[in-house]
């Protein structure tokens, strides 16, 4: 009975720690209709100006998806506002570096 009761914990306690990860991921950027988005090019140059070392940028939702190395050195899964290239969300395994107010 308390390998059961041990053995349920555990799965409980990795679902919970697990779930704030998934729920970052599902980031809303609020991006409105693609004709108005800015083009992945310029993200991709701004980033690159800025110190960013790129490894894949995608759109994804309504939101621009970028994964690579910031100028820090993190590995980094991050969102950006298609339209205005805002910086929104930046996770580093999971965890949340940086994230915009409203987002």
């Amino acid at each position: 009975m308390k390998k059961l009761i041990a053995i349920s914990s555990a799965a409980l306690l990795a679902l919970t720690v697990s779930g704030p990860a998934q729920a970052d991921a599902k980031i809303w950027c609020k991006g409105g209709p693609q004709v108005g988005w800015t083009s992945i090019e310029r993200l991709k140059t701004k980033l690159t100006n800025d110190g960013w070392k790129l490894k894949k940028v995608k759109k994804v939702r309504d939101c621009y998806e970028v994964y690579g190395k910031t100028p820090e050195g993190d590995n980094v899964e991050s969102f950006f506002h298609p339209v205005t290239l805002q910086k929104l969300l930046v996770l580093k395994r999971g965890k949340t570096l940086f994230r915009a107010p409203g987002y």
